[in-house]
């Protein structure tokens, strides 16, 4: 009987502390700087810069009505084979603070990117879903194009854990797949919401 009181009074005190915990959800609006997506010399560790895996060259973009929202449309288009290994993906999060990236606890890894665009689990699932089923090859070759239509630059992501994130924030994209390293830089501002 004294077991069952402890249990009840320690599951008690775990309800409670949970009681004002809940998720938060999060505007994100990629910038338009994004076309950009050169690393400078101080964050890159590829030896293949990335213009030279990937044309966007024919990638444009229209801005909605509300000044924020961009939609992406056109190629972009493979210019190497890549070697038929495992795309490994390594992203780490900058936030801008007093005029400099600061880092944040925000990273993400995955060994086989391949296999992390189709996870429907996953934070990319819905850009990827816009690309055309044909077209959804992974690893690309050389010569594969990517077509985007009205692929729009903000996402709402609900009942994410707290995190002190809004801002300007840089996601530094490392991919390796074999001998070929290659880094892109991504800007994005990023509002905690309530709805």
């Amino acid at each position: 009987m004294e077991q069952c009181i402890g249990w009840i009074i320690g599951l008690l005190c775990i309800l409670q502390s949970l009681q004002g915990t809940q998720g938060m959800n999060y505007e994100v609006l990629g910038d338009d700087t994004t076309l950009n997506i050169k690393c400078n010399a101080a964050e890159d560790r590829g030896n293949t810069p990335m213009q030279q895996i990937i044309d966007i060259s024919n990638l444009t973009f229209n801005m909605a009505k509300d000044l924020e929202t961009l939609y992406f449309n056109g190629d972009i288009r493979v210019l190497m084979d890549l070697p038929n290994r495992p795309i490994v993906l390594q992203v780490d999060v900058f936030r801008w603070e007093r005029s400099e990236w600061i880092p944040t606890p925000l990273a993400l890894k995955r060994n086989n990117l391949c296999h992390a665009l189709f996870d429907p689990l996953e934070l990319w699932h819905l850009v990827f879903m816009k690309v055309p089923k044909k077209e959804k090859v992974c690893p690309p070759t050389k010569g594969h194009v990517y077509s985007l239509v009205n692929v729009s630059n903000h996402v709402f992501l609900r009942n994410l854990p707290r995190m002190d994130v809004a801002g300007d924030v840089k996601a530094l994209v490392h991919l390796t797949s074999g001998d070929i390293k290659t880094c892109a830089a991504l800007y994005f501002k990023i509002y905690a919401t309530n709805h």
